[in-house]
């Protein structure tokens, strides 16, 4: 093939793929914007609805969470779509991420239980942001809270 057959056949899957792929990328930053401005909204009505301390702690360690569950779905499904615009099949794709899934489950039960108790602690309200508290023989301000990760900062910083 010469370059200029080359060359017009990547313009004309750009002409024709390159405007889908945009879309999607660009659905995907509304839709990240958009989840992200009805978090905030939703969670500032129940900070207004009970504006106590221990509330307004327990808003914020969980609107960041939502947020966070939020992107990652949205650019999962993105990537999805725009793997399926490139012609790679999505669903061997899709039944491989299920398998891999149950074998990661069994293999990182340790992850998981991890993530269960991450997630029974948010909803049990028992660690927020704003906190001080004693974890392992540390303590300190928890500065963050997700499913597994619990940031704090100690006297010295």
């Amino acid at each position: 093939m010469e370059y200029k057959e080359l060359f017009g056949q990547a313009l004309k899957w750009i002409i024709a793929v390159g405007p889908k792929i945009l879309l999607i990328l660009i659905l995907s930053f509304a839709a990240i914007q958009a989840s992200r401005l009805i978090s905030r909204k939703i969670f500032a009505t129940l900070k207004k609805a009970r504006p106590e301390a221990e509330m307004q702690k327990r808003v914020d360690t969980l609107s960041s969470l939502v947020g966070y569950v939020m992107v990652v779905a949205v650019l999962g499904v993105a990537a999805v779509m725009i793997l399926g615009e490139f012609g790679v099949e999505i669903g061997p794709i899709l039944a491989a991420a299920g398998i891999a899934g149950l074998a990661v489950g069994f293999g990182a039960q340790h992850l998981v239980q991890d993530i269960i108790s991450g997630f029974f602690i948010l909803v049990d309200d028992e660690i927020r942001i704003g906190d001080v508290v004693q974890i392992s023989g540390k303590s300190g301000l928890v500065e963050k809270v997700n499913l597994r990760l619990t940031v704090l900062r100690d006297l010295s910083g």
